[in-house]
């Protein structure tokens, strides 16, 4: 029986390696999607197929760029005939104050975390196999503000929730469209440990995520079968405040 076909863009570093690992320590064939991480993607793939014998093959390409999606998604068909799981990992967060943001950050924004993500999902649905499954990565700020200087990146996110629910319906029953929502996971290098810590006390569970957390909240979405349409938050109880 031939392997699974997972696609995963955003796929060299942080989440999205954790995510690629995933899959491949899974047996599943990979698709590694990046932007400008020639280096990372090179030696995540060395590693994977050295440790697990995983075929992974690599493309690169802007997301920015509105004929991406569908050159990423013929990269995969041709390097593996087929395509079963769908990941699109990949996204910008620009930290710039509300009377800073320009119309080309708001655009590069939205191209990255809303548009390449539906058109992906529309090129890849046409060639996915049946039962296939898309999982979008969301955020916990499409529910919350606590960062005012992310929102371009908020609404984008938050649209992306929609675009969820809506794209579930419109491909049901032949694939399911589900997204992760992370909560505070691999904190940016300029949020001050007091910033952090006063996040956490709005977290049940007392710690950051971690990229495993992500992509294992990922894979049960990729195995339930009868789950689609869902945003589910993976913040270790953050949303019960809300």
């Amino acid at each position: 029986m031939a392997n699974r076909v997972a696609l995963v863009t955003g796929g060299a570093r942080r989440v999205g390696a954790e995510i690629v690992r995933s899959f491949a320590v899974r047996g599943y064939d990979v698709l590694l999607h990046h932007g400008n991480s020639p280096e990372a993607a090179a030696e995540l793939a060395a590693q994977m197929r050295s440790a697990h014998n995983a075929r992974i093959e690599i493309v690169q390409d802007d997301l920015a760029d509105v004929h991406a999606p569908a050159r990423i998604v013929e990269a995969a068909m041709r390097a593996f005939g087929a395509l079963d799981v769908v990941v699109s990992s990949a996204s910008v967060m620009m930290t710039h104050p509300f009377d800073a943001v320009t119309p080309e950050q708001w655009e590069q924004t939205s191209a990255i975390n809303l548009r390449a993500p539906f058109f992906l999902m529309q090129t890849a649905a046409r060639v996915m196999r049946d039962g296939g499954v898309i999982v979008q990565l969301s955020d916990h700020l499409a529910f919350e503000a606590v960062f005012p200087n992310l929102i371009p990146h908020q609404v984008t996110k938050s649209a992306l929730t929609q675009l969820v629910r809506t794209t579930a319906s419109a491909l049901a029953p032949r694939l399911r469209v589900n997204a992760v929502a992370p909560g505070l996971v691999l904190p940016p290098d300029d949020l001050s440990d007091d910033t952090i810590e006063r996040f956490l006390r709005d977290v049940p569970m007392g710690r950051c995520g971690t990229p495993l957390d992500v992509a294992q909240a990922i894979h049960f979405l990729v195995d339930a079968p009868y789950v689609t349409g869902i945003v589910l938050p993976v913040d270790g109880g953050r949303h019960l405040r809300r």
